[in-house]
């Protein structure tokens, strides 16, 4: 699938950021089937253009994303729990994927490319779910953020029992989840979910700027093998994530990136992987 025939989010690309938007405005991008589908393609697109070294996910309109489209919900309700198959074929894993992660919504964690949420307006349900398995999430002051899940008699959705621990603490999940929200920017901050808050005005010009310097000043295969690190090494034991650590340091002594990071720390400029200076 490609990005031409997205209906129901954008993909540019420019200065080495993905960015992709939710486009349901007048559904205050409520997420659907075909969503998930978009998104997932979207995301395969960034992780195979080797010009794209960040992505971001926004939403357009006044909101992030509101949640699941109760009409989804009442249909899956209606047919005993179960989803309707996508129309269209998701799209393949990243090589090296594991087993273990090849899970429709940590597609995300599986990139090689560092993904960031920006939160604007109303984030509940199923889009939690989403930013939780992304890298980062920034989030604009008025953001109100709610998993929503037990005040609509659900459980944790997707894994978020899982991976909200390991960004939050136990504690702080257990709160998140729990009470279902909504809660402040601020307080999302101060819980461990959203890692920046901007003004309102601010948020996609700052995540865009964030991101388009990591992209430019970050090694893309630091990027990379640092990625694996925290998602995926992190998830086994020490001595397997120790042992990779010393065969990507071994690597990277090889690498051509290396070149251009002694490079500008001689000449005390910030480094450029976009243009290889």
């Amino acid at each position: 699938m490609e990005p031409g025939e997205f209906s129901e989010l954008r993909y540019e690309v420019d200065q080495g950021v993905a960015l992709v938007t939710l486009d349901r405005p007048d559904r205050r991008n409520a997420w659907s089937g075909a969503m998930a589908t978009e998104y997932r393609w979207a995301l395969h697109h960034a992780h195979t253009d080797p010009g794209v070294r960040v992505v971001v996910l926004a939403g357009a309109g006044d909101h992030f994303c509101v949640g699941a489209d109760t009409g989804s919900l009442a249909r899956i309700s209606d047919h005993g729990g179960f989803f309707e198959k996508p129309a269209v074929s998701p799209p393949p894993w990243p090589d090296g994927t594991p087993d273990w992660l090849r899970h429709h919504h940590a597609m995300a964690l599986a990139l090689s490319t560092p993904v960031i949420t920006a939160i604007h307006g109303a984030c509940a349900g199923a889009a939690v779910v989403v930013a939780a398995y992304t890298d980062l999430r920034f989030a604009a002051a008025g953001a109100r953020i709610a998993t929503s899940f037990a005040r609509l008699g659900l459980p944790a959705e997707y894994g978020t029992g899982w991976v909200l621990p390991r960004l939050m603490g136990t504690a702080n999940a257990a709160q998140f989840l729990y009470s279902g929200g909504p809660i402040s920017a601020d307080e999302a901050q101060r819980l461990g979910f959203v890692q920046r808050v901007f003004p309102d005005a601010e948020l996609l010009p700052a995540t865009l700027d964030f991101a388009r310097r990591l992209a430019r000043e970050s090694s893309p295969e630091s990027l990379r093998t640092m990625k694996r690190a925290l998602f995926i090494d992190a998830a086994g034991d020490l001595d397997t994530a120790y042992r990779r650590a010393g065969a990507d340091m071994e690597a990277a002594l090889r690498h051509p990136d290396l070149k251009e990071g002694l490079a500008a720390f001689k000449e005390r400029r910030p480094p450029d992987f976009l243009t290889g200076r």
